[in-house]
Protein backbone atom coordinates (compact mmCIF):
# COMPACT_ATOMS: atom_id res chain seq x y z
CA UNK A 1 0.00 0.00 0.00
CA UNK A 2 1.28 3.78 -0.63
CA UNK A 3 1.99 6.11 1.83
CA UNK A 4 -0.45 7.15 4.60
CA UNK A 5 -1.11 10.23 5.96
CA UNK A 6 -3.04 12.50 8.60
CA UNK A 7 -5.40 14.95 7.19
CA UNK A 8 -4.63 17.50 9.30
CA UNK A 9 -6.21 20.54 6.95
CA UNK A 10 -9.99 20.85 7.17
CA UNK A 11 -12.35 21.56 9.88
CA UNK A 12 -12.57 19.71 13.29
CA UNK A 13 -14.10 16.88 11.92
CA UNK A 14 -11.40 16.23 9.59
CA UNK A 15 -8.61 16.82 11.27
CA UNK A 16 -6.43 14.11 12.36
CA UNK A 17 -8.08 11.40 9.95
CA UNK A 18 -5.45 8.95 8.72
CA UNK A 19 -6.17 8.09 5.40
CA UNK A 20 -4.06 5.57 3.26
CA UNK A 21 -3.03 7.30 -0.16
CA UNK A 22 -1.21 5.48 -3.15
CA UNK A 23 -0.90 6.81 -6.87
CA UNK A 24 0.03 10.66 -8.13
CA UNK A 25 -2.56 13.72 -6.86
CA UNK A 26 -3.23 14.58 -10.87
CA UNK A 27 -4.48 11.20 -11.64
CA UNK A 28 -8.28 10.69 -11.39
CA UNK A 29 -9.29 10.05 -7.40
CA UNK A 30 -10.90 7.09 -5.63
CA UNK A 31 -12.15 7.19 -2.51
CA UNK A 32 -12.30 3.59 -0.64
CA UNK A 33 -15.06 3.46 2.12
CA UNK A 34 -14.20 0.73 4.32
CA UNK A 35 -16.97 -1.75 6.49
CA UNK A 36 -18.08 -1.31 10.01
CA UNK A 37 -15.15 -3.68 11.16
CA UNK A 38 -12.32 -3.44 9.40
CA UNK A 39 -10.10 -0.06 8.55
CA UNK A 40 -8.70 1.53 5.27
CA UNK A 41 -6.11 -1.34 5.08
CA UNK A 42 -9.26 -3.63 4.01
CA UNK A 43 -8.26 -1.89 0.64
CA UNK A 44 -4.23 -2.57 0.44
CA UNK A 45 -4.33 -4.98 -2.59
CA UNK A 46 -6.98 -2.09 -4.53
CA UNK A 47 -4.85 1.03 -3.62
CA UNK A 48 -1.21 -1.30 -4.81
CA UNK A 49 -2.70 -2.73 -8.09
CA UNK A 50 -4.73 0.75 -8.94
CA UNK A 51 -2.01 3.11 -8.13
CA UNK A 52 -0.75 3.32 -11.96
CA UNK A 53 -4.05 4.54 -12.92
CA UNK A 54 -5.62 6.43 -9.99
CA UNK A 55 -5.03 8.19 -6.92
CA UNK A 56 -5.95 5.69 -4.22
CA UNK A 57 -7.46 7.45 -1.06
CA UNK A 58 -8.84 5.03 1.74
CA UNK A 59 -9.45 6.87 5.16
CA UNK A 60 -9.28 5.31 8.50
CA UNK A 61 -12.86 6.52 9.72
CA UNK A 62 -13.10 8.13 13.16
CA UNK A 63 -13.07 5.13 15.46
CA UNK A 64 -10.85 3.04 13.30
CA UNK A 65 -7.81 1.60 12.71
CA UNK A 66 -5.19 4.43 12.97
CA UNK A 67 -8.04 7.15 13.79
CA UNK A 68 -8.70 4.87 16.85
CA UNK A 69 -8.71 7.71 18.95
CA UNK A 70 -11.59 9.80 17.24
CA UNK A 71 -15.02 9.87 18.73
CA UNK A 72 -16.99 7.82 16.03
CA UNK A 73 -19.26 9.80 13.85
CA UNK A 74 -23.03 9.18 12.68
CA UNK A 75 -23.44 7.93 9.06
CA UNK A 76 -24.50 11.74 7.93
CA UNK A 77 -21.13 13.52 9.39
CA UNK A 78 -19.24 10.39 8.05
CA UNK A 79 -20.38 11.54 4.86
CA UNK A 80 -19.48 14.89 5.30
CA UNK A 81 -16.17 13.69 6.32
CA UNK A 82 -15.66 11.86 2.90
CA UNK A 83 -16.96 15.28 0.94
CA UNK A 84 -14.55 17.72 2.88
CA UNK A 85 -11.77 14.71 2.29
CA UNK A 86 -12.30 15.08 -1.37
CA UNK A 87 -12.20 19.04 -1.10
CA UNK A 88 -9.08 19.16 0.81
CA UNK A 89 -7.14 16.39 -1.19
CA UNK A 90 -8.14 16.30 -4.55
CA UNK A 91 -7.68 18.87 -6.96
CA UNK A 92 -10.87 18.21 -9.10
CA UNK A 93 -13.18 18.46 -5.61
CA UNK A 94 -14.82 15.06 -7.50
CA UNK A 95 -14.01 11.22 -7.14
CA UNK A 96 -14.84 8.11 -7.32
CA UNK A 97 -16.24 6.11 -4.46
CA UNK A 98 -16.17 2.45 -3.53
CA UNK A 99 -17.87 1.74 -0.20
CA UNK A 100 -18.56 -1.85 0.70
CA UNK A 101 -20.93 -3.04 3.47
CA UNK A 102 -21.31 -0.19 6.12
CA UNK A 103 -19.05 2.08 3.66
CA UNK A 104 -21.41 1.18 0.74
CA UNK A 105 -24.25 3.05 3.25
CA UNK A 106 -21.79 5.92 3.47
CA UNK A 107 -22.19 6.49 -0.52
CA UNK A 108 -25.49 6.11 -0.20
CA UNK A 109 -25.28 9.22 1.93
CA UNK A 110 -23.40 10.94 0.11
CA UNK A 111 -25.69 10.20 -3.20
CA UNK A 112 -27.68 12.33 -0.73
CA UNK A 113 -25.82 15.24 0.71
CA UNK A 114 -23.21 15.74 -1.57
CA UNK A 115 -24.24 14.61 -5.33
CA UNK A 116 -21.70 17.21 -6.72
CA UNK A 117 -18.41 15.57 -5.55
CA UNK A 118 -19.13 11.67 -6.84
CA UNK A 119 -17.99 11.07 -10.02
CA UNK A 120 -19.01 7.22 -10.58
CA UNK A 121 -19.80 4.96 -7.74
CA UNK A 122 -19.24 1.12 -6.68
CA UNK A 123 -22.08 0.32 -3.82
CA UNK A 124 -20.91 -3.44 -2.45
CA UNK A 125 -23.55 -5.10 -0.25
CA UNK A 126 -25.41 -2.19 1.12
CA UNK A 127 -29.43 -1.90 0.42
CA UNK A 128 -31.99 0.74 1.27
CA UNK A 129 -34.40 -2.35 1.60
CA UNK A 130 -34.72 -3.54 5.73
CA UNK A 131 -31.70 -5.70 5.72
CA UNK A 132 -33.54 -6.94 9.18
CA UNK A 133 -36.91 -6.89 11.10
CA UNK A 134 -38.85 -7.82 13.79
CA UNK A 135 -36.98 -10.10 16.25
CA UNK A 136 -33.97 -10.55 13.41
CA UNK A 137 -33.39 -6.88 14.06
CA UNK A 138 -33.36 -6.42 17.38
CA UNK A 139 -31.25 -10.04 17.74
CA UNK A 140 -28.66 -8.40 15.40
CA UNK A 141 -28.03 -5.76 17.65
CA UNK A 142 -27.97 -7.29 20.78
CA UNK A 143 -25.62 -9.47 19.40
CA UNK A 144 -23.39 -6.79 18.07
CA UNK A 145 -23.48 -5.14 21.66
CA UNK A 146 -22.70 -8.31 22.95
CA UNK A 147 -19.75 -8.85 20.68
CA UNK A 148 -18.07 -5.27 20.25
CA UNK A 149 -16.73 -5.13 23.83
CA UNK A 150 -14.36 -7.66 22.59
CA UNK A 151 -13.63 -6.96 18.55
CA UNK A 152 -10.42 -5.54 19.31
CA UNK A 153 -9.01 -7.99 22.23
CA UNK A 154 -6.32 -10.35 22.10
CA UNK A 155 -9.24 -13.13 22.56
CA UNK A 156 -11.24 -12.61 19.25
CA UNK A 157 -7.82 -12.16 17.32
CA UNK A 158 -6.75 -15.21 18.73
CA UNK A 159 -10.10 -16.82 18.18
CA UNK A 160 -10.21 -15.45 14.12
CA UNK A 161 -6.49 -17.20 13.62
CA UNK A 162 -7.57 -20.62 14.79
CA UNK A 163 -10.52 -20.44 12.37
CA UNK A 164 -8.28 -19.70 9.73
CA UNK A 165 -9.09 -16.25 9.75
CA UNK A 166 -6.22 -14.31 10.94
CA UNK A 167 -6.09 -11.28 8.29
CA UNK A 168 -9.42 -10.07 9.31
CA UNK A 169 -8.26 -10.27 13.19
CA UNK A 170 -5.32 -7.95 11.59
CA UNK A 171 -7.71 -5.94 9.85
CA UNK A 172 -10.45 -5.36 13.10
CA UNK A 173 -7.35 -4.48 15.24
CA UNK A 174 -8.07 -0.62 16.47
CA UNK A 175 -11.49 -0.74 15.70
CA UNK A 176 -13.17 1.08 19.02
CA UNK A 177 -16.36 -0.94 20.51
CA UNK A 178 -18.18 2.55 19.88
CA UNK A 179 -17.37 2.71 16.59
CA UNK A 180 -18.12 -0.75 15.87
CA UNK A 181 -21.47 -0.22 17.32
CA UNK A 182 -22.51 2.25 16.08
CA UNK A 183 -21.80 1.20 12.30
CA UNK A 184 -23.73 -2.00 12.58
CA UNK A 185 -26.60 -0.03 14.56
CA UNK A 186 -26.60 2.62 11.63
CA UNK A 187 -25.22 0.68 8.41
CA UNK A 188 -27.76 -2.27 8.00
CA UNK A 189 -30.00 0.03 5.93
CA UNK A 190 -28.72 2.86 3.97
CA UNK A 191 -30.39 6.07 3.91
CA UNK A 192 -32.85 6.59 0.49
CA UNK A 193 -34.43 9.66 -0.79
CA UNK A 194 -35.52 11.39 -3.14
CA UNK A 195 -32.25 12.73 -3.96
CA UNK A 196 -30.83 9.54 -4.21
CA UNK A 197 -33.14 8.13 -6.99
CA UNK A 198 -32.38 11.65 -8.76
CA UNK A 199 -28.81 11.33 -8.67
CA UNK A 200 -27.39 11.84 -11.80
CA UNK A 201 -24.02 9.47 -10.78
CA UNK A 202 -23.48 7.00 -12.96
CA UNK A 203 -23.34 3.88 -9.86
CA UNK A 204 -22.86 0.40 -10.09
CA UNK A 205 -24.91 -1.93 -7.45
CA UNK A 206 -23.55 -5.34 -6.81
CA UNK A 207 -23.66 -8.37 -4.56
CA UNK A 208 -22.97 -12.14 -3.52
CA UNK A 209 -25.35 -14.14 -5.26
CA UNK A 210 -26.48 -15.18 -1.30
CA UNK A 211 -27.18 -11.66 -0.52
CA UNK A 212 -31.14 -11.89 -1.19
CA UNK A 213 -32.33 -8.73 0.67
CA UNK A 214 -29.53 -6.88 -0.94
CA UNK A 215 -30.06 -8.01 -4.51
CA UNK A 216 -33.48 -6.60 -4.62
CA UNK A 217 -32.86 -3.35 -3.15
CA UNK A 218 -30.09 -3.66 -6.13
CA UNK A 219 -32.59 -4.22 -8.78
CA UNK A 220 -34.83 -1.95 -7.56
CA UNK A 221 -32.21 0.45 -7.54
CA UNK A 222 -31.39 -0.02 -10.67
CA UNK A 223 -35.08 0.39 -12.32
CA UNK A 224 -35.34 3.62 -10.29
CA UNK A 225 -32.14 5.73 -10.97
CA UNK A 226 -31.14 7.27 -13.91
CA UNK A 227 -27.66 5.85 -14.41
CA UNK A 228 -27.55 2.85 -12.66
CA UNK A 229 -26.58 -1.04 -13.00
CA UNK A 230 -26.21 -3.91 -10.83
CA UNK A 231 -24.44 -7.41 -11.29
CA UNK A 232 -24.44 -9.97 -8.91
CA UNK A 233 -21.09 -12.70 -7.91
CA UNK A 234 -22.74 -16.20 -8.23
CA UNK A 235 -22.44 -18.51 -5.00
CA UNK A 236 -21.42 -15.78 -2.78
CA UNK A 237 -22.25 -13.96 -0.12
CA UNK A 238 -21.66 -10.67 1.78
CA UNK A 239 -18.12 -9.44 1.23
CA UNK A 240 -17.34 -11.92 -1.70
CA UNK A 241 -14.12 -10.11 -2.52
CA UNK A 242 -12.68 -11.81 0.23
CA UNK A 243 -12.35 -14.87 -2.17
CA UNK A 244 -12.65 -13.06 -5.66
CA UNK A 245 -10.31 -10.46 -4.59
CA UNK A 246 -8.97 -10.23 -8.03
CA UNK A 247 -12.31 -10.05 -9.74
CA UNK A 248 -13.06 -7.14 -7.40
CA UNK A 249 -10.13 -5.59 -8.23
CA UNK A 250 -11.03 -5.74 -12.07
CA UNK A 251 -14.62 -4.66 -11.63
CA UNK A 252 -13.36 -1.67 -9.73
CA UNK A 253 -10.88 -0.37 -12.43
CA UNK A 254 -13.38 -1.47 -15.34
CA UNK A 255 -16.34 0.69 -13.90
CA UNK A 256 -14.75 3.65 -13.01
CA UNK A 257 -12.45 3.57 -16.15
CA UNK A 258 -15.56 3.29 -18.13
CA UNK A 259 -14.76 -0.11 -19.67
CA UNK A 260 -16.82 -3.10 -19.95
CA UNK A 261 -16.97 -5.11 -16.51
CA UNK A 262 -15.23 -8.14 -16.34
CA UNK A 263 -16.80 -11.79 -16.85
CA UNK A 264 -17.63 -13.30 -13.64
CA UNK A 265 -20.19 -10.79 -12.96
CA UNK A 266 -23.54 -12.18 -13.21
CA UNK A 267 -26.56 -9.21 -14.47
CA UNK A 268 -28.84 -8.58 -11.85
CA UNK A 269 -32.64 -9.29 -13.59
CA UNK A 270 -35.41 -7.24 -13.14
CA UNK A 271 -37.82 -7.11 -9.58
CA UNK A 272 -40.97 -5.35 -9.95
CA UNK A 273 -41.92 -6.14 -6.65
CA UNK A 274 -38.58 -4.46 -5.20
CA UNK A 275 -39.13 -1.72 -6.92
CA UNK A 276 -43.20 -1.64 -5.30
CA UNK A 277 -40.62 -2.21 -2.05
CA UNK A 278 -38.31 0.75 -2.70
CA UNK A 279 -41.43 3.32 -3.69
CA UNK A 280 -43.17 2.52 -0.87
CA UNK A 281 -40.77 3.33 1.70
CA UNK A 282 -40.77 7.49 0.38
Amino acid sequence: MGAGTDAEAGSPRHRGVFVHESGRAASPAIVFVHGGGPSGRMWAAHLERLAARFHCLAPDLPGFGRSHHLAPLSLVETADLLAEIIEDRVPAQRAHLVGLSYGGSVVFAMLDRHPGRIERAVIDGAAVLPTWGGWGDRLVRLGTAGVSPLVDTRLARSFLRRVGLGELADLLRGASPAAFRRAYREGFTAPLTGAVLEASCTTLFVAGEKEGTVRASNAALTALMPHATARFVPGLNHAWFAWRLELHIRMVEAWLGDEPLPAGLSLEPPSPPAVDRVRSML
